[in-house]
């Protein structure tokens, strides 16, 4: 801030000597004076005020990201990864593909575990276990799960459409799955299979 200090009362006193010298210059060189103290003045302002960038903020090399800079695994930072092409894509321990909720997660294998199991027996509890696991899953992830819409629909439509299967008069896997084809149809896109 001192050699900006110093440029003003440098600038001042040029100017001062031109008024001074006024009477014995022509208007033309005055303006010639002028433009180029004016000049200089700016010229000095702006290059002795300006900051340095800290070099921790010029390093524009990305290849250093340490555990601590990754992004937090939350619903707006998947989605944020999903949108770039970095989709969550993610398989479980069972085969089905994490939706990135731990819960859901959870839910979801369990579900698939009581599928299997009743696909291997076909007994009538298996099954009612299996509607119970499915429905408990849909539910959770179309009402309770942390996910964009377009990550928690689609495994949910497929858990209400295996209850159907299973249970063609159940009324709350119809109504839930009616519901999730009218976002569907509500934002212009088809509804997946």
């Amino acid at each position: 801030m001192a050699v900006c200090g110093t440029a003003i009362v440098n600038y001042i006193i040029v100017y001062k000597n031109i008024l001074n010298n006024k009477k014995h210059l022509m208007k033309r060189q005055i303006k010639k004076i002028t433009l180029i103290s004016v000049s200089l003045f700016l010229v000095q302002v702006f290059s002795s005020c300006t900051k340095e960038v800290p070099p921790e903020l010029k390093n524009t090399n990305k290849s250093n990201i340490t555990d601590q800079q990754k992004m937090p695994d939350d619903s707006i930072h998947r989605k944020y990864l999903t949108e770039m092409g970095h989709g969550t894509g993610k398989e479980n321990e069972s085969g089905t593909e994490s939706v990135g909720d731990k819960t859901a997660d959870i839910l979801m294998k369990e579900a698939d575990e009581a599928d299997s199991k009743y696909t291997e027996s076909k007994s009538e509890k298996d099954r009612e276990e299996c509607i119970e696991k499915q429905m408990l899953a849909a539910n959770f992830l179309m009402f309770e799960a942390d996910l964009p819409p377009k990550d928690k629909y689609k495994p949910a439509l497929v858990r209400y459409r295996r209850v159907l299967q299973l249970d063609p008069k159940n009324t709350e896997a119809a109504q839930n799955k009616k519901q999730i084809e009218e976002i569907y149809e509500s934002m212009g896109k088809p509804i997946p299979n």
